[in-house]
């Protein structure tokens, strides 16, 4: 009889900033249904431990470790990991402070869901550290999961040029989880919906490179001929403050509303009210090798998606998707009003096959022909 098989997700930081976590927590109780012993490393703080326990049910080994110096987090990590003693390290970010179990017997999996060495306008030497730390991450690990189509075959060709040629991977996107992305009643929202208006949603970091003044000024443009249409803004980031000050001084508050950081237990409230959401991309490779989260969070309420031609969401939306010109507020403007003219505001795409319950069906599949094929 197969003995069940054990993984300890190693993350850090808080889960607020820092989503790389996501992964952890959706597959966690999945996993653990299909026989896993499982077990997460997260800094104790107060969105962690609520992320858990909205999350993870109470068969979950969960190990708080206490915010510290890189150094100090390393070895509190190191330490944990000894006493598990897991089958599986699964890494959820290859950056300094997750570089763990040097000395570790089990097999070590690397997760990379972005490219950071190709961050526009990054400083040189910073932009070779990257580099260098994603070649380690190929020599480090046992095997490597890639988020995209993109980084999964651009870690192929890394691998090649360190003669890793057979490094197993897998391509791994993101996924919604089931118990919070669900359909809710929205009457406790302060913000009332306008009768016969149309909600366009987005989440995420309000910076600029994320398409935060794209989607400002198409929905300013349209606002005379579309006088319904409102666009919520769920999240903070690098330039929320002035997305703040530009919505006051242009006096857009009617019809654009910028919520800030919303809980997670929050959010179905939100996407039930919508009417379709957005999430924008930029042709970059930055954009092309990430996985935007939000994208899969979207799915479930089978409401229209517009987002443009980049990547993972042209990967898994195709004809499915609206789409509009990177960075261009005439585009988007236009795909709005051809939004406007469509009978049915229906996406039709089977949300299931990007759930975290299937995602863990494909990862333990992977991980049994891979690496426990022989073991009884």
């Amino acid at each position: 009889m197969e003995r069940s098989k054990s993984i300890c997700f190693v993350t850090t930081g808080d889960i607020k900033y820092v989503a790389t976590a996501k992964r952890a927590l959706g597959l966690a109780n999945h996993l653990f249904e299909l026989g896993w012993k499982v077990s997460i490393l997260m800094e104790d703080t107060e969105e962690n431990r609520t992320r858990i326990s909205l999350e993870c049910n109470d068969k979950i080994h969960v190990y708080f470790f206490k915010k510290a110096s890189v150094v100090n987090e390393i070895k509190e990590k190191n330490k944990l990991i000894r006493q598990i003693s897991p089958d599986i390290l699964y890494i959820c970010a290859f950056v300094t402070r997750n570089i763990v179990g040097l000395c570790f017997h089990g097999k070590k999996l690397v997760e990379h869901s972005e490219l950071m060495s190709e961050i526009k306008g990054m400083n040189p030497l910073k932009k070779q550290y990257y580099k260098l730390i994603e070649y380690i991450s190929v020599i480090y690990s046992d095997g490597l999961l890639n988020a995209s189509k993109f980084l999964q075959q651009y870690y192929y060709v890394t691998a090649a040029k360190l003669f890793s040629k057979n490094k197993p991977m897998l391509y791994f996107p993101y996924a919604y989880n089931a118990a919070v992305c669900k359909i809710a009643d929205p009457s406790n929202l302060f913000i009332k919906k306008d009768v016969g208006g149309k909600y366009f949603v987005y989440i995420g970091n309000l910076t600029k490179n994320y398409g935060a003044f794209t989607m400002l000024k198409a929905f300013e443009t349209i606002h005379k001929e579309y006088p319904k249409y409102h666009l919520m803004l769920l999240g903070k980031g690098r330039d929320y403050q002035k997305v703040i000050d530009y919505i006051t001084e242009k006096n857009l508050k009617s019809y654009i509303h910028a919520q800030g950081y919303v809980e997670e237990k929050d959010i179905s409230n939100y996407f039930t009210l919508a009417d379709a959401f957005i999430s924008p991309m930029n042709d970059t490779i930055q954009d092309w090798a990430r996985c935007p989260s939000k994208l899969y969070m979207y799915l479930p309420y089978l409401k229209p998606i517009i987002t443009c031609k980049i990547g993972e969401p042209y990967e898994v939306l195709k004809d499915k998707g609206i789409y509009y010109e990177p960075s261009s507020v005439e585009s988007l403007t236009n795909a709005l009003k051809d939004l406007s003219k469509k009978s049915s505001w229906t996406l039709e795409i089977d949300p299931f096959q990007h759930e975290w319950k299937q995602r863990a069906i494909e990862f333990d599949s992977w991980i049994k022909k891979t690496y426990f094929q022989d073991r009884n």
